[in-house]
């Protein structure tokens, strides 16, 4: 098993190397590194280097983020993405453009504001259902406040990679890789939840109280990602759950496959949708339910298959 995740992360290495040279060379205009004008490195240093930069930490975050989402409602399809928490810090953050217009972090406190709310309707549906019909109540969730976004700030200009500057970057590398390095210490509380709550007691744990600490960081990871680039769903879905096929599902080793796979397959997908038909780009988060929606679907099928076995 050692020796398949080594050869896991030698593979992810390349694929992040080799992404991230064809990223910033390829787009509406190719640069040649040996040919740079001015325009050139323009084009390099203000737009790309942003744009690859916010996808990497912004991918590695939310494929964290949705890891932690299923080792604590233990369901591995729950994600912030398609459970409310990224739609609401998204209309909180969009809220932020008109209460704190002069105040540039004020986007990123009420983000993480709306993501603890929507967390707290979840928290309370959770006590009353089992964790498939949970999901079923955080896609309605994140269709009504996707719905009063629209009704709220019809014409609020909205955030996505593209509009990546160097500001909201910074914000993102600071905030986002502060909650990874969090993530990584505390990846074996991941393996903790896989035992019966009745069992972690005996052993003189609180699973309440770890299930509570892994869920408020994924929602700060998620909700300042969210803040920044826009809602990108199912990412926290597609990765972990290619995780626990490659590496296992250990989550010392599953949270940093999360990370480093997080950050190549944004990257990867932004990428290809703005490299397939230049200058005219498709947003990763189109090319994600594409690929997601299949793929959770393909899940579920199987958990099906699983319960009546």
């Amino acid at each position: 098993m050692k020796k398949r995740i080594l050869w896991t992360y030698l593979v992810l290495a390349i694929l992040l190397i080799g992404t991230c040279y064809f990223a910033i060379t390829h787009g509406a205009s190719k640069i040649a590194f040996s040919h740079l004008t001015q325009n050139n490195l323009n084009i390099l240093f203000n737009i790309r280097l942003p744009r690859i930069i916010s996808a990497l930490v912004a991918g590695a975050a939310l494929s964290v983020s949705g890891t932690y989402f299923q080792a604590a409602l233990r369901n591995p399809i729950a994600s912030p993405g398609i459970m409310g928490i990224s739609s609401a810090a998204n209309l909180f953050q969009t809220l932020a453009l008109f209460c704190l217009p002069a105040l540039f972090v004020g986007k990123f406190i009420l983000a993480i504001v709306g993501g603890l709310i929507a967390l707290l309707f979840l928290f309370e549906f959770q006590k009353q259902m089992d964790p498939y019909r949970l999901i079923i109540v955080g896609v309605a969730l994140n269709a009504v406040f996707s719905g009063i976004q629209t009704v709220v700030a019809p014409n609020a200009s909205s955030v996505s990679l593209a509009t990546s500057t160097w500001q909201t970057t910074l914000y993102l590398s600071v905030l986002g890789l502060i909650g990874i390095i969090i993530s990584l210490v505390l990846s074996q509380w991941g393996n903790y939840l896989k035992v019966d709550d009745e069992e972690l007691q005996s052993l003189g744990l609180k699973p309440a109280k770890i299930r509570v600490i892994l869920l408020l960081l994924a929602v700060i990871l998620a909700s300042v990602t969210t803040a920044c680039v826009g809602v990108l769903a199912f990412i926290g879905i597609i990765v972990p759950q290619i995780g626990r096929f490659l590496v296992g599902h250990d989550y010392q080793d599953l949270i940093p496959f999360s990370l480093f796979g997080g950050a190549w397959f944004l990257l990867f997908v932004d990428t290809l949708g703005r490299t397939i038909n230049p200058p005219n780009e498709i947003s990763a988060g189109v090319l994600l339910a594409i690929i997601g929606g299949p793929f959770m679907i393909a899940i579920l099928l199987k958990a099906g298959k699983k319960r009546h076995a």
